[in-house]
C-alpha cells in the first residue's frame, strides 16, 4: 500500500492574528466614541418610561465591520461599544417604540417590571428617521464626537 501525503495548508502567524482581529471587531484609531442627544418635537426622546429608543450608525461603506448603535435615554446616548462608530459617512436610523393604545387601554402603562418583547408596540417616529431615513452623518476625528439631532414631523 503507497502512503498518500497530505498536504495541510500553513498559515502564518501574522495572517491568523489579522484574521482574529477583524473577527473580534477590534476598536481603534479607526472609530470614535459618539454621544449626543436626541430630541423629538423639542422633547427629549426616551424620556417617558414606556417609550424605547434607539440610535444606529449605518456605514454606507459596504465593506465596513458593522453597524454601531446605543439605547437612547432620557435624550442622551453613547456609542462605544467596539471602540464606537467607524469612521466615514454613516446613514442614522432612530426607532422609538411605545406600547399600543388598546394594550394601554387593557392593561394600563406597562411598569419598570414589565417585559417589553411581549408587550405590542408601535413605531410613533416618521419614517423620515428609520426606515426611510433621511438623516446622514460623516465621523471623523478621535477621541469623542457629540452628534444631536433634532427631530421634527
Amino acid at each position: 500500500m503507497i502512503a498518500r501525503l497530505v498536504r495541510r495548508p500553513v498559515v502564518s502567524a501574522s495572517a491568523l492574528a489579522a484574521v482574529l482581529a477583524l473577527a473580534a471587531g477590534c476598536g481603534g484609531d479607526d472609530t470614535v466614541v459618539v454621544t449626543g442627544r436626541v430630541t423629538y418635537r423639542g422633547e427629549p426622546l426616551g424620556s417617558e418610561p414606556s417609550t424605547r429608543a434607539k440610535i444606529r450608525f449605518v456605514p454606507d461603506d459596504p465593506s465596513a465591520a458593522w453597524m454601531s448603535g446605543a439605547y437612547i435615554v432620557d435624550g442622551e446616548y453613547k456609542v462605544d461599544t467596539k471602540g464606537g462608530v467607524p469612521l466615514g459617512k454613516h446613514t442614522v436610523e432612530i426607532v422609538a417604540h411605545r406600547p399600543t393604545a388598546d394594550y394601554v387601554r387593557r392593561n394600563g402603562p406597562p411598569g419598570p417590571d414589565a417585559i417589553w418583547d411581549r408587550i405590542p408596540k408601535e413605531q410613533f417616529l416618521p419614517a423620515k428617521y428609520n426606515t426611510q431615513t433621511e438623516l446622514e452623518v460623516t465621523i471623523a476625528g478621535s477621541g469623542q464626537v457629540v452628534k444631536d439631532f433634532d427631530l421634527t414631523d
